[in-house]
């Protein structure tokens, strides 16, 4: 028998979108699998919609997050890891696509060597009229962090199929609101010595652009901003700590660039008090800030300077 594979998809009134999802998932070649649907707490049909997948075929297991988890996928997520019993796990989303052989090409790295522990691959985006858009993770250069940090790998959960013991203790934060991907798979990728990743070329997945994507329209919500942030200054301290010159810049950058981002949707008090706390530029430096968030409180101009300063308080491009 091959291993039993753990696919792990939150999800929230996209009973629309769902179908597409699982009946891609029927459509593989590799044939071990469970798939643990955790509703959030959906007032669309998504019941009526699991029931006909359930009885149509048992790997299929759908559930309701518990109280005692947090609303929000993260929190469906960390539900479905304690409802699964595969020895590899994969967390998907309930709006994207598998190619035929998403899973038994990343079973293949697994079953010839013993000790791998994480396999990825590229994936593409397509916008809502089915146009690709971009195709990620299409290389590794054998450092996980150093790829994160150039841009050639993104941390989305999707790409990466993982030994059960490897993440077993690794849990989502529940509390984020976004950026919950990069908090996760950075903290993976840091807490465990001599990982051994394979990384897959070949497109795997499709991950659909839509208004109800849980990326839309986040500039404009203040606690999915925090999140942001908090989770590019737990990075920025990690890289600070390890010397990390490039990885510093790329986070220090990204940190100041979310305040920028609170400050022209008019958050001023947030922006504020984590520029003060901000422990990685000058007194100097966040006296020029302080009169930047006044001049945009002003006359809406001056946000942009965030992210624009570098140590030597000198005005700079975004870090390449």
């Amino acid at each position: 028998m091959s291993p039993l594979v753990s696919i792990i998809i939150p999800t929230y009134n996209r009973s629309n979108l769902i179908s597409g999802t699982l009946d891609s998932l029927i459509r593989q070649t590799y044939m071990n699998w469970e798939c643990i649907i955790v509703d959030d707490g959906s007032s669309d049909d998504t019941d009526e919609k699991m029931e006909v997948y359930t009885e149509r075929d048992k790997r299929f297991k759908y559930f309701h997050r518990p109280s005692e988890h947090l609303p929000g996928g993260n929190g469906a997520r960390n539900y479905g890891f304690l409802k699964s019993s595969g020895e590899y796990i994969q967390w998907f989303d309930s709006d994207d696509a598998m190619v035929p052989d998403f899973i038994a090409a990343k079973m293949e790295p697994f079953l010839e060597n013993s000790d791998t522990d994480v396999v990825f691959s590229a994936f593409e985006n397509v916008n809502e009229k089915g146009e690709r858009t971009r195709i990620a993770n299409q290389s590794f250069s054998g450092n996980i962090l150093n790829d994160l940090v150039d841009g050639n790998v993104s941390f989305g959960p999707y790409s990466f199929m993982l030994r059960r013991d490897k993440v077993a203790k690794i849990k989502y934060d529940e509390t984020l609101r976004k950026n919950q991907d990069l908090d996760f798979f950075f903290r993976f990728f840091t807490s465990i010595n001599d990982i051994k990743i394979i990384h897959v070329k070949k497109i795997l997945f499709t991950v659909r652009s839509h208004s109800g994507s849980m990326t839309y329209r986040s500039e404009k919500d203040m606690s999915k901003m925090a999140s942001i942030y908090k989770v590019y200054l737990m990075v920025l301290n990690y890289f600070v700590e390890q010397k990390h010159s490039k990885g510093i810049s790329r986070y220090k950058y990204r940190c100041l660039n979310s305040l920028n981002i609170m400050l022209r949707n008019g958050y001023y008090l947030d922006a504020t008090k984590r520029l003060l706390s901000f422990q990685y530029i000058s007194t100097i430096q966040k006296t020029y800030l302080m009169g930047c968030i006044l001049s945009q409180f002003l006359i809406n101009r001056g946000a942009n300077q965030f992210a624009k300063i570098d140590s030597k308080n000198h005005l700079i491009l975004k870090p390449r």
